[in-house]
């Protein structure tokens, strides 16, 4: 009897942490299989740390505006900066990595001193989102 009891009471236990995990995940984190937003996660990432070079007012090397979707998807100099559904084969991927194919990593940062290195750099989870959101087929969603 005292056998019985104790697993019922490990598995009562165990199938309420269980539950307990699922009822309450953590705010913010996106699951992997949930589509990426561009409006909702994206594009706030650009806007913090990209259109304070690469807004259409702005004059920048690149020719690139991203002040919205449209004018992201007609690119610049180099082209459009993704290949929907390749994150790994997309300038804009590998522009935020720390050795890009041509120029300097993104985004800039407008305290370094020629010689010094950037102290600016997206985050992992913010790259992780955008390469996603290119994984995904890069919608205007």
């Amino acid at each position: 009897m005292r056998c019985s009891t104790v697993s019922i009471l490990v598995i009562a236990v165990c199938l309420s942490s269980a539950f307990a995990e699922e009822k309450d995940p953590k705010k913010g984190e996106r699951k992997n299989s949930e589509p990426v937003s561009f409006a909702k996660l994206v594009f706030p990432i650009i806007k913090k740390n990209c259109l304070p070079c690469h807004a259409e007012e702005n004059f920048n090397p690149s020719e690139l505006s991203l002040d919205t979707y449209d004018q992201l998807m007609a690119g610049g100099k180099h082209g459009v900066p993704f290949v929907p559904g390749k994150s790994k084969e997309s300038i804009l991927i590998q522009k935020l990595g720390p050795t890009p194919p041509f120029g300097d990593p993104m985004p800039l940062d407008p305290k370094k001193k020629k010689g010094e290195t950037s102290r600016k750099s997206l985050t992992a989870d913010e790259i992780k989102t955008i390469a996603d959101w290119i994984d995904q087929g890069a919608k205007k969603n």
